[in-house]
């Protein structure tokens, strides 16, 4: 059985230097977490004005559980414009990530955005019972 992929929407506006972001349609606020399974898939996509120009997301453990300094396979520094769509690893724990970003405006200039602190518990996700 595929295991799901979650998608991060994060959203930007011109003259606004914080994202915010969403999370499988669902507005979120910073410091929001969610819980994914170890397996799982997590797709990043931006909206905004624009085209992105470089864009890198850093992980770090934000738990004593949490082991290594990032859930994604693919390291704690990725290039999302590289790989927008990232595994998550074996290990459980709560980490923490934030996106840098930066534009490519019409008018030759470049303008920078920040998504601050989304919080991502690998681990056992609850079931409704």
């Amino acid at each position: 059985m595929p295991q799901p992929t979650h998608q991060v929407l994060v959203t930007y506006v011109k003259d606004q230097t914080l994202a915010t972001w969403s999370l499988d349609g669902v507005p979120q606020k910073d410091g929001d977490q969610f819980t994914v399974l170890p397996g799982d898939k997590v797709a990043f996509q931006f909206e905004g004005p624009d085209d992105i120009a470089e864009c890198v997301l850093i992980s770090g453990q934000m738990n004593g559980r949490a082991h290594g300094s990032s859930p994604f396979s693919e390291g704690n520094r990725v290039n999302l414009k590289v790989h927008s769509t990232l595994n998550v690893g074996q290990q459980s724990g709560l980490w923490g990530f934030t996106i840098s970003f930066s534009t490519r405006n019409s008018d030759g200039t470049s303008s920078f955005y920040y998504l601050p602190d989304p919080e991502m518990d690998v681990g056992t996700v609850p079931t409704d019972d």
